[in-house]
């Protein structure tokens, strides 16, 4: 590479490297501003409560917020320096080795890494979830044999459970204290996981509180129908480890074997890279093999969830 190009890669890094300062000064500035909205609207609702209205209770208001309880992911200050110098390490590494023409990669890569990140770790949210409910509604259960009220057991029960219930345990022992209902804070969170089963509990703690039904059969009955679908979940998982497996296979190999046939060979290397019908090629190939690893995944992602 001459001393031109890597005068002109610095001068690109440069200028990068102050739009970003520039953006990331504007971003801390603007989430100052949405945080002091926030605490002020917090505490004007929290002195402006009209007798008789009643409102949803969430356990996250906004589409942004949202998506990121699901996920148990929080940008901080800290987070988001790290990934905007990731970011600029990426630009400045592809206009260095590749050029110009590969830089749209790096906010496709981010985007995709970011969205199966977020996938992963909600997926791992839910599996918790569904794992831990059985014992947290045997917990409830326990408490109410044990004489306490139906409410101080909910909030023992919760107060011991794994830190995705968080949220939920802390809004559920305001409510309890404040003496207000929490049944709409289940479905919210039934809702945000995908839990079924959690609006069959909310829909019994609703209907007892209202009616003054009994809630321990309906409870029991719910835990025993969630160890029942995990048991079976399990058997469905060990019988189908092997078409999972193949999947993945199909998924990582071919691939994998393109990447050494390349490496080996220069004079291909040279085509795909240096000319214009190479970069089609390359663009081309690199898609099919997305959607392909796209599908195959979209085929096998259900085995044994939700």
């Amino acid at each position: 590479m001459t001393a031109e190009a890597l005068l002109g890669a610095a001068r690109n890094l440069a200028i990068l490297a102050v739009v970003l300062i520039v953006a990331q000064l504007l971003w801390v500035a603007l989430r100052e501003k949405q945080q002091v909205k926030r605490n002020v609207a917090g505490r004007l609702q929290a002195h402006a409560e009209v007798p008789g209205s009643e409102e949803t209770a969430h356990i996250a208001n906004g589409r942004y917020q949202r998506l990121l309880v699901k996920a148990g992911m929080s940008l901080d200050q800290s987070s988001l320096t790290m990934g905007a110098l990731l970011i600029l390490a990426a630009i400045g590494l592809v206009l260095v080795f590749l050029g110009p023409f590969w830089l749209p990669l790096v906010p496709v890569a981010a985007l995709l890494l970011v969205t199966v990140l977020w996938k992963v770790r909600y997926e791992r949210r839910r599996r918790v979830i569904f794992e831990s409910l059985p014992g947290l509604i045997d917990n409830v259960i326990r408490g109410i044999d044990a004489g306490r009220s139906l409410d101080q057991a909910m909030v023992d029960s919760f107060r011991d459970a794994p830190s995705v219930y968080e949220a939920l345990s802390f809004r559920i022992r305001s409510a309890v204290e404040s003496g207000r209902d929490y049944t709409d804070l289940l479905d919210d969170f039934a809702e945000l996981y995908q839990i079924p089963p959690l609006v069959f509990v909310a829909v019994a703690l609703r209907t007892s509180n209202r009616f003054g039904s009994a809630v321990r059969p309906i409870l029991k009955q719910t835990s025993r129908a969630l160890r029942s679908q995990q048991e079976l979940r399990r058997e469905f998982m060990a019988a189908t480890a092997e078409t999972r497996f193949t999947a993945i296979a199909f998924s990582v190999l071919p691939p994998g074997i393109g990447v050494a046939l390349i490496a080996m060979n220069k004079g291909f290397r040279d085509v795909l890279l240096d000319t214009q019908s190479g970069h089609i090629m390359l663009a081309v190939s690199g898609g099919l093999i997305l959607l392909g690893i796209i599908i195959i995944f979209k085929m096998v992602q259900g085995v044994g969830r939700g």
